[in-house]
């Protein structure tokens, strides 16, 4: 099915960060796809060396045959539209507005059963300004979200700052969020950088993002981490101002409707404070790991590998502000099976 479905790269970033120009670069790099573009609005910068020809709808065609569009207050009407018209494209880019929480673009790609028949999202891209990014963390908390909701991030004007100052910025955007692949930049030059075609959403490779938080590699795990399963315990908080990233490690089974009911709770309760949260999980009565993945109140479940004769455990990443990691792991612990039920 994934074949069938059109990818999404949603481009996310503050003011003047660089997003159009990555825009452009990315349709220079990729002849052969088809874009459509949704442009949150059309700056001083075209795109692709400027307009050249509208179309009914609002919809514009670039001078490489790709398309592009505004995006509008209804932004599944903006999809329709696109999907509606006579162009066929096969990768959507999405840039969004700079002081906008990304949040809400991506809950469309995951939350409308329409929308993921036709979409799946491929990655957050989220471009940072090097010589703006740590004023703008103190000043903008949208920045901070765009970082904290990112796959890639691309640390761009890294040629206006010194050297160990790229160093320093790389080390505040992985607090804010570990998971993320960093990525210094130039002039948005990502010639030698994959950004499309991550596959950043599936399951596969948000469960090895997982395991990579606390160093586990899967499949295998040495006996020095085995061990660290053995205990429920935290990795800890990397804090950055009002974001943090806390990962659990539990050794054996969750209960999965106690589990399903309590998350979809959590998440509805704290979907402002909690963006992102990524797990491999363990449930009773199952042969398979599951993959676990939210975005903002949304989360879904992806079926694994088999555990065979591997040791059970689960593993969870939040990525968000004001996290109560002691609060957040009793109530966890609750959900579990405890070894006299198994």
């Amino acid at each position: 099915m994934d074949q069938e479905r059109i990818p999404v790269t949603i481009i996310t970033g503050f003011l003047g960060a660089g997003k159009t120009s990555l825009l452009n670069k990315l349709i220079g790099k990729h002849p052969e796809k088809k874009f459509a573009v949704i442009e949150n609005e059309f700056g001083e910068t075209g795109i692709d060396g400027g307009l050249i020809a509208a179309a009914p709808d609002a919809i514009f065609e670039l001078s490489n045959g790709c398309i592009c569009c505004s995006l509008g207050e209804d932004f599944l009407h903006t999809l329709e539209t696109l999907l509606g018209s006579a162009y066929e494209f096969d990768h959507l880019l999405v840039e969004t507005t700079g002081i906008a929480d990304p949040s809400g673009i991506v809950d469309a790609f995951i939350s409308g059963s329409t929308v993921q028949q036709r979409f799946r999202i491929d990655s957050v891209v989220c471009v940072a300004d090097a010589v703006n990014m740590e004023d703008l963390f103190d000043e903008q908390p949208e920045v901070r979200k765009q970082l904290a909701l990112a796959d890639l991030v691309l640390l761009n004007k890294t040629d206006c700052v010194h050297r160990d100052y790229v160093l320093k910025l790389s080390e505040m955007i992985r607090a804010a969020n570990p998971m993320a692949k960093i990525e210094p930049v130039s002039f948005g030059a990502v010639d030698r950088i994959d950004v499309l075609d991550t596959n950043s959403f599936s399951g596969e490779v948000i469960g090895k993002s997982t395991l990579s938080f606390c160093r586990i590699v899967a499949p295998e795990m040495n006996p020095a981490q085995k061990s660290f399963i053995h205990n429920p315990k935290s990795t800890g908080q990397l804090l950055l101002h009002d974001i943090s990233s806390v990962g659990f490690t539990f050794r054996g089974s969750f209960d999965v409707n106690k589990f399903g009911l309590w998350m979809q709770n959590f998440l509805y309760f704290n979907q402002e404070t909690i963006f992102r949260v990524k797990g491999i999980m363990s449930f009773d009565q199952t042969e398979d790991q599951f993959v676990f993945h939210a975005v903002r109140s949304n989360f879904m479940f992806e079926v694994g590998s088999p555990w065979g004769d591997q040791e059970r455990f689960s593993k969870l990443v939040f990525i968000g502000k004001k996290i109560s990691e002691k609060e957040l792991e009793a109530n966890l612990l609750q959900l579990m099976v405890k070894e006299n039920q198994l």
